[in-house]
């Protein structure tokens, strides 16, 4: 067949009985058909909120990446972030006894909670929607009264009989502007946004002077008003304020070793972000290992939480590689979804089960939500993981495959940033498991430990401290 007259790009192929197709002819039909296959693929994933099912977080683009690759994550990612028009204080009106002096030291919480909640390396620090709710939760006396509690408390991070005069009038201003606005029972105002801050705030503060039992009141005082603002679905997404909310309900779940008080009956088990295509895992045979065991051993709603966990890991792991950052939206959705998940589920009679669950759960919460800048743990969470630990090694009947041994037994070290005990019995089950793993060095450790769940950037010292120590004493 001759070279077609028409423009390039544009090109007809004629098949006939008597024309049989060139080979020129066959090169196209190739190239045309690889084209339209290669865009197939590149459409766009539509994502889902997890919280509010009905509110679509944008298209998330297949990016068919291994998590040694680096080139574009084509994202879940950039939210753009609009020029600041003047400061965070434009157009402030405080309320009546509160000075501009006082409130520059309020920017410091901001930071802290703006740390807390977004990691920086993965993660834009900056939530759109934050823009406005820092002026908006200032002009409300008693959410200004309970942020300034907060901040004497993290600052000076004392029990509440300890803490400073300046502390204990915040405190007192804080409770009674809101015992006094729930007697009267507004709905403008006991159920509002602030007042919801408040009480949110409040919890956050007894947790960090070590007041356990009223973070416990706090949190059931928070469910009761979301409960009659209609749900936590029915809460805006406007200062962020349900992520806000479920992150409270979380750490009192953490600290207290109680399920959460929220979303109950309400969860979505299916996977989330996981079987979508966005992030193409190499983790040569140990991930397939995996999956074998998951799918003959773990129930469906813990095998499908982990393969999100998993996708979310390997995702960060490749945000992190290429410096471009996470979207905050899809950050806090992935996040909610994945702990709730976790949090709700038990297996206690099915050991292996539930040594796993709560080693995911205690692997989310270290990503998720803990203080970077307090290295606050949840004692609650660890002890548990430390017992249900202790009773699956202690078992002489359950089989584990080698890598998640070796995950599980990693893991409760570096979860822990202080120095191993060499006559601890995790650190000679450790070591056991390395011998039968047959590995002599960290990077084919961490082939290991990816396979199953694992985040470089924040695991990756600790674990190969650990690592070389056993090495060293061999």
């Amino acid at each position: 067949m001759a070279k077609s007259e028409y423009p390039a790009k544009f090109q007809f192929v004629v098949s006939t009985p008597s024309h049989t197709l060139d080979k020129h002819d066959r090169k196209t039909i190739k190239s045309h058909t690889t084209r339209r296959a290669h865009a197939i693929r590149r459409q766009p994933v539509k994502l889902c909120s997890w919280l509010t099912p009905d509110r679509d977080l944008g298209p998330l683009k297949k990016a068919a990446l291994t998590e040694a690759q680096s080139p574009v994550i084509e994202s879940i990612l950039r939210v753009p972030i609009h020029k600041r028009v003047g400061s965070d204080f434009s157009g402030l009106q405080l309320p009546s006894g509160i000075e501009p002096s006082m409130i520059q030291d309020l920017v410091k919480l901001v930071d802290f909670n703006r740390r807390e909640g977004y990691p920086y390396e993965i993660c834009l620090e900056v939530h759109p929607v934050e823009k406005g709710w820092f002026p908006y939760m200032i002009s409300d006396a008693c959410c200004l009264h309970s942020m300034m509690f907060s901040l004497r408390a993290l600052i000076e991070g004392s029990s509440l009989n300890q803490l400073s005069r300046h502390a204990c009038f915040h405190y007192a201003q804080t409770l009674q502007l809101l015992q006094s606005r729930l007697y009267a029972f507004e709905q403008t105002s006991a159920l509002s946004d602030a007042t919801i801050m408040v009480v949110i705030t409040l919890a956050t503060a007894s947790g960090l002077t070590g007041d356990f039992e009223a973070v416990e009141n706090h949190i059931k005082g928070l469910e009761k008003i979301v409960g009659l603002r209609g749900g936590i679905r029915a809460l805006t997404s406007h200062h962020n304020m349900q992520v806000k909310v479920c992150r409270a309900d979380l750490a009192y779940s953490f600290i207290s070793g109680h399920p959460p008080l929220l979303l109950k009956g309400e969860i979505s088990w299916d996977c989330f972000i996981a079987d979508r295509g966005l992030i193409q895992c190499s983790h040569q045979s140990h991930g397939n290992n995996f999956h074998t065991f998951a799918d003959t051993t773990l129930d469906v709603r813990l095998h499908n939480t982990w393969k999100d966990l998993h996708a979310f890991a390997c995702i960060t792991n490749v945000a992190y590689q290429t410096g471009r950052k996470l979207s905050p939206d899809t950050y806090n959705e992935m996040m909610i979804s994945i702990l709730y998940r976790l949090a709700y589920l038990s297996f206690e009679d099915d050991t292996l089960q539930e040594a796993i669950r709560i080693g995911l759960l205690t692997f989310s919460a270290t990503i998720f939500m803990q203080r970077h800048y307090m290295k606050q743990s949840y004692e609650c969470l660890s002890n548990l993981f430390y017992n249900t630990l202790f009773k699956l090694h202690s078992s002489t009947t359950i089989r584990i495959p080698v890598h998640v041994e070796l995950w599980l037994a990693l893991l409760t070290h570096v979860v822990e940033d202080r120095q191993p005990d060499p006559q601890d019995w995790r650190i000679i089950w450790l070591r056991e498991v390395i011998v039968r793993a047959g590995i002599d060095s960290w990077s084919g450790a961490c082939e290991l430990v990816r396979s199953v769940v694992w985040v470089d950037f924040i695991f990756n010292r600790l674990g190969q401290q650990v690592f070389e120590l056993l090495a060293f004493q061999e």
